[in-house]
Formats: structure tokens, C-alpha cells, sequence
């Protein structure tokens, strides 16, 4: 079902050469059905928001949090991505993005979750973020929060077990931690937020002004846990958005670089969010002060059926062959055949992708020059697909 199979099939360069002469096209745009790269099409409103939402809160003392809100196939996670991808230019903010999954572990998920944050950088990507913070930054540091102030030190320096200790890659023995020179291990939230305070601290001293977290999936938490647990993972988060105002060490409001969160959540996950914290109002509990700190709601929202067409052609763009004009954008796709995928799937982007893709397959195997919505009828038929 994919493109790259057909020419290990055989005959992969007669369809290559179809492919480049007849659909102008060096590979299937759509043959990778959550691929992040190709432009954005529709989402103007939305994407005014994400970046007023940075504008605002880039370089504050408080945290924030945001919420993505999307059903399945509305591009919840492309959003993201888009979001992540926001301050390439800028220096000031330094983005993570983070996908909840089902298999994730839910013992001492703070523990986990910041170690997963410090997992997505390479040590010579922490050296080149943070090697040039001062001396006298990393003195008061290590006054302050000793031991975080020890091991980041270290990592400047380039010592690997230091490394290794920070982001939980192995279990660290009592002679290795002698070594580091420390002697509390990394094994619970309220330690590693510690090492998060010292990390926004340091992050803030070499001119990043902000942490943007982007965690996607949020949704799978209630497939994962019910009753307390899910609390104290809500709870947790909310810890994290308390950070700075709640730590009794003398890393002063201001002097740390700040955390903007995006949470991609389904409708279904935000109503069941919605429905503990209306239960909660009444009975007490995490949720609500959670809830309480949002900032913004972003809604996903269908494609209109012009957003749709924009959204095949940025595609096709994205891997037209050099030189193709663009007097043709929609080639080898015919009019009637956008509507009709538009008719299919009600503007949800992920089923577009998946449409074109099949239908582009097809029409590459039969050698169709132009796709149709009487052809793409046929194809959804014969693989007992929607029509």
C-alpha cells in the first residue's frame, strides 16, 4: 500500500517514468499519511492564535497552557508540529515536542516526562544551548540547586555518565554516583524538577527566554489510568506550571527562562477532562486547578472545500518535478475528483491524504493520465472502501 513497494515489485522504472512525465511528480505527495513537512493549507485563523499566544508569552515570568482541540483526522498533530516549527529563526525559545503514548509508563510519570524532554538533545546540543552560560552563573547555580548545578556542569564539560544520569538512560550505581559527585539519586518528581528549575535557570542565563512544550496525544492518559492516577498525573502537570512560583530556593521569578505548553487532546478526551473538573468543583481535587491555569483553547475545525483543494495542491507542490509551471497545480487530479474527495471526507485532512494517496497509487498501476471522480469511484469500490 505504499509507493515505494511498487518498485520492488518490478517494472519500478517504467511507473517512475509515468510518474515524472505524466503526473509531474518525483514521488506520491500522500504516501505518507502523517507526513509533517508539506505546507499548512487553510488554518489562517488558527495559526494567528498560535502566534499571538507566542508573542504574548514568550519571555514572561509565568507559565502557560494552551489547548489544541481536534477529533481524530483534523491534524492535531500536524498542528503541532506547525507550532514547533514556529521559532526555527528565533533563538529565544527553545521548542520540545512530546507524544503520549499508550505504552508509556505511569509510575512517576513527572520523573519520566521531564527525562523524556532531556532525552530529545544530544549532549552536544546541550553543550551548545547552555556552554555559555557564565561562571558565575553556574557558581550561584551550584549554591543553589547543588546537585542539578553539579551534573549540568559536567555536561558542559562533556562527561557522558553525567549525561546519562540526567536523561535516565541506565541505572546509575553508588560508585558511578560517587563519581559524578552526588548523592541523591534521580528517582522521583519532586527531585527532577530540581533539575527542570536549574535547566530553565541555565536556558535563561545563555538568552533562551522560553521552553515551548508541545505534548501530543493527551487523550491516551485516560486509556491508560483511572481514578487517583490520572489525578496526580494532572496534578504533576500542574506542578510543573507552578515551578518557579513554588520553589524556596533564591532562582528569583525572571531569572528562569518561562514554559508555554500546547496540549493536543481529542474532543473526546477534552470533554472527559471537562466532565472531572465539573465533578470536581463540587468534591475537590487536582483538575480543576489545572484547568483553572489555561490560557487559550485553539478548535480544530474541518477544511472548507477551497481549503481542501488547497490543501491537494501544496501536496502535489511539495514533490512537483523541477520545473513543472504551476499554470496546472491540480495535475494529474481533474476538478470534479476534488469535490468528490471533499463530498468523502468532509474536509477532515488526514482522510484526504489517505484518499489521493490510494487513488494516486491506482491510477500510477493502470497508467490513468487523468484522475477522475469516476475513476477514484472505481478504485474506492474494488477495495470495498466508501463511495
Amino acid at each position: 500500500n505504499s509507493f515505494d513497494s511498487f518498485f520492488k515489485i518490478g517494472g519500478g522504472g517504467d511507473m517512475k517514468s509515468f510518474l515524472e512525465e505524466e503526473y509531474k511528480l518525483k514521488a506520491d505527495p500522500f504516501d505518507s499519511k502523517v507526513s509533517l513537512f508539506p505546507p499548512m493549507a487553510g488554518r489562517k485563523k488558527e495559526k494567528r492564535k498560535w502566534q499571538q499566544i507566542l508573542k504574548e508569552r514568550t519571555g514572561q515570568r509565568g507559565n502557560s497552557f494552551n489547548f489544541i482541540i481536534g477529533d481524530y483526522g483534523l491534524g492535531k498533530s500536524f498542528t503541532l508540529y506547525k507550532i514547533f516549527e514556529e521559532p526555527k529563526d528565533n533563538t529565544g525559545i527553545l521548542p520540545i515536542l512530546i507524544t503520549i503514548l499508550p505504552e508509556d509508563p505511569v509510575r512517576k510519570f513527572g520523573l519520566n516526562f521531564v527525562q523524556r524532554m532531556f532525552g530529545k538533545f544530544s549532549i552536544d546540543e546541550f553543550k551548545k544551548l547552555i556552554g555559555k552560560v557564565s561562571s558565575a552563573n553556574l557558581l550561584r547555580l551550584k549554591e543553589t540547586l547543588h546537585e542539578p548545578g553539579v551534573i549540568f556542569e559536567k555536561i558542559i564539560k562533556g562527561d557522558e555518565l553525567a549525561f546519562a544520569f540526567l536523561r535516565g538512560d541506565r541505572p546509575i550505581n553508588a560508585k558511578e554516583m560517587a563519581k559524578l559527585g552526588i548523592v541523591k539519586n534521580l528517582d522521583s518528581t519532586e527531585r527532577v524538577k530540581e533539575y527542570l528549575l536549574a535547566y530553565l535557570f541555565l536556558l535563561k542565563s545563555a538568552g533562551v527566554d522560553s521552553l515551548l512544550i508541545l505534548i501530543d496525544e493527551v487523550e491516551y492518559l485516560f486509556s491508560q489510568m483511572r481514578g487517583a492516577k490520572i489525578s496526580l498525573v494532572f496534578n504533576t502537570l500542574r506542578g510543573f506550571y507552578d515551578l518557579q512560583q513554588s520553589n524556596t530556593k533564591s532562582i528569583e521569578l525572571g531569572e528562569t527562562a518561562n514554559m508555554i505548553f500546547f496540549f493536543g487532546i481529542s474532543e473526546d478526551g477534552w470533554e472527559r477532562l471537562n466532565k472531572l473538573n465539573k465533578r470536581e468543583k463540587a468534591e475537590g481535587g487536582p483538575i480543576q486547578p489545572f484547568m483553572d491555569r489555561k490560557d487559550n483553547i485553539i478548535i480544530l475545525e474541518p477544511l472548507n472545500e477551497e481549503e481542501t483543494k488547497e490543501l491537494i495542491e501544496s501536496r502535489l507542490k511539495y514533490d512537483r518535478v523541477k520545473g513543472y509551471s504551476s499554470s496546472k497545480p491540480l495535475v494529474p487530479f481533474s476538478e470534479h475528483f476534488v469535490n468528490y474527495i471533499f463530498e468523502l471526507t468532509k474536509g477532515k485532512p488526514r482522510h484526504i491524504v489517505e484518499k489521493c494517496d490510494r487513488v494516486l497509487l491506482d491510477g500510477l498501476e493502470q497508467k490513468i493520465s487523468l484522475i477522475t471522480r469516476a475513476f477514484a469511484k472505481k478504485v474506492f469500490e474494488s477495495h470495498g472502501l466508501p463511495t
